[in-house]
């Protein structure tokens, strides 16, 4: 491989990372705001759903993409508070995102 392509996989990559990790602040930040779970205990629980989710693409029967369940939060809050939050969280998503 040129080098060129090396660094198109690591900006690929990259981009991938930072896209788990704005989804895992958001998704996150919407369970803090509902008061479900803890900061840490969010962060965690999205980056197993993503880590299941991640193993059931390659099962062939399906099973464990129907038992992967989406952490939801019981009750809605505004999008600004969701916002705020989220933005709090980056750091320690990008984190988890990097475990992935």
């Amino acid at each position: 491989m040129s080098y060129g392509s090396n660094e198109a996989v690591e900006n690929a990559e990259d981009d991938h990372r930072e896209e788990c990790a704005s989804i895992i602040a958001t998704k996150a930040a919407a369970l803090v705001a509902a008061g479900d779970m803890s900061r840490l205990d969010a962060i965690s629980a999205l980056q197993d759903w993503l880590l299941r989710e991640k193993e059931a693409s390659t099962d062939p029967s399906g099973v464990l993409s129907i038992e992967n369940v989406f952490p939801s939060p019981s009750k809605s809050a505004s999008f600004s508070q969701i916002r705020a939050i989220a933005f709090e969280l980056m750091d320690a998503s990008r984190d988890a995102a990097d475990c992935l």
